[in-house]
């Protein structure tokens, strides 16, 4: 449950999640992400500091311009989500309440030397879609760039953007449970989905949040190994259950006839779509009809493949054991 940050309810929803859907994809609505809190990470050194631990390139980013990025373990598990947008020498980032601690923790003990100085602000986040304004953190899941690669070649449009500002948009509010229902919709993943195996390339993350050739960080080199030699073992897939009163939910276990393939990590209902969930199925779980464990009874659900079984083995290496990472920029 998600506390709003300026009336100190938790707020889901404004009283119908559905039509808040349709009016906040329309740009008549925005959310105020409270699941959220700004760190301001400012100094000389900053963007270069911040360059060297993530698995995005922010040394390059100018004034005004944004980006997503990961930490990663360094066996490239997903560990933290950030949102990051360049203020002049300063950078924002938008991280969950529920992680703040730890990722300031850890930003603390890799300052060694290097000039820079970490934050809380009393910033606020809201999200909205439509044409992104100069300032805003632009949301760049559907933005296509020769540093990266997206598995997915029919990738939802998700033109979602936040504003980080102490003042809310003078338009209505929506709940959180509008924005959740979209991001599903659009297989947009999310560090909430996420679990202590989850690598990038099983999100289909690497368009939005990683750079393919940029220098050293953290995990680097099991990014570089699993998209260019192997597969990832797990795949996101979009699933539509068949009856739309029944709702999964995240941890509800997903079948392939009587096989155990996967798991719920996300759901809610969509005002088209009805009941939707992002699921995290074994790669080579077929391009079938699935059943989900809820409410203790298996239900129908139909697949959308966000991440393909052949994702990844982008290299074409006759002798993969040769194979030695650079670590370099090209």
């Amino acid at each position: 449950m998600l506390r709003h940050a300026w009336c100190g309810k938790v707020v889901e929803h404004f009283g119908n999640p559905l039509l808040e859907q349709r009016k906040l994809l329309a740009g008549d609505c925005y959310v105020e992400r409270v699941d959220q809190r700004i760190l301001r990470v400012s100094g000389p050194d900053a963007k270069s500091w911040l360059h060297s631990l993530l698995s995005q390139d922010i040394i390059n980013l100018q004034d005004g311009e944004s980006t997503e990025a990961l930490l990663l373990s360094p066996q490239g598990h997903v560990e933290h989500q950030l949102k990051i947008l360049i203020q002049g020498e300063t950078v924002l980032i938008a991280v969950p309440t529920n992680k703040l601690t730890q990722l300031r923790q850890w930003f603390e003990k890799m300052r060694f030397r290097s000039k820079v100085s970490i934050e809380e602000t009393e910033l606020r986040s809201f999200g909205m879609f439509g044409a992104a304004p100069a300032g805003a953190w632009q949301d760049p899941y559907s933005i296509s760039r020769k540093t990266s690669v997206s598995y997915n070649p029919n990738r939802s449009r998700f033109d979602y953007f936040e504003i980080f500002s102490d003042q809310p948009p003078a338009k209505e509010p929506a709940g959180l449970m509008a924005w959740q229902g979209l991001r599903i919709a659009a297989g947009r993943p999310d560090i909430a989905d996420v679990d202590e195996k989850s690598l990038p390339h099983e999100f289909d993350w690497l368009l939005s949040a990683v750079h393919l050739t940029k220098g050293c960080y953290r995990g680097q080199e099991s990014v570089s190994k699993i998209h260019n030699l192997g597969h990832p073992p797990r795949r996101l897939a979009l699933l539509h259950l068949a009856n739309g009163d029944d709702l999964a939910a995240a941890s509800d276990l997903v079948y392939y006839q009587d096989k155990q393939v996967g798991k719920v990590v996300a759901a809610s209902l969509h005002y088209e779509l009805g009941s939707i969930a992002l699921a995290l199925l074994a790669r080579n779980t077929p391009y079938l009809d699935l059943l989900v464990e809820t409410a203790g009874r298996k239900v129908g659900a139909s697949q959308e493949v966000l991440v393909p079984a052949d994702a990844g083995k982008a290299a074409n290496l006759p002798r993969p054991s040769a194979f030695k990472l650079s670590g370099r920029s090209s």
